[in-house]
């Protein structure tokens, strides 16, 4: 299991949340955000629209299984 916090350092709006999604179901690991006390799981669409990307906020990325290091790199980099 890799965690990691992600400082969000861009303004995102709610066109992000497809894109996050799409990327997070082509990794074999479970992916999973921790933010505010809520645990969501990358892969729901519904579970992510709860979500606000804001800059200067943060978050914590969790990936657990054969390809999370792959995952978490990649997924991380779509915030810097």
């Amino acid at each position: 299991m890799i965690k990691q916090t992600i400082n969000v350092e861009k303004e995102f709006g709610t066109d992000i949340i497809p894109y996050l999604v799409q990327s997070a179901c082509h990794y074999d690991c479970s992916l999973h955000i921790e933010s505010e006390e809520k645990n969501i799981n990358m892969k729901s669409i519904m579970g992510m629209t709860i979500l606000r990307f804001v800059r200067g906020t943060s978050f914590d990325l969790i990936a657990e299984g054969d390809d999370e290091q792959r995952a978490v790199q990649e997924i991380a980099a779509c915030f810097q």
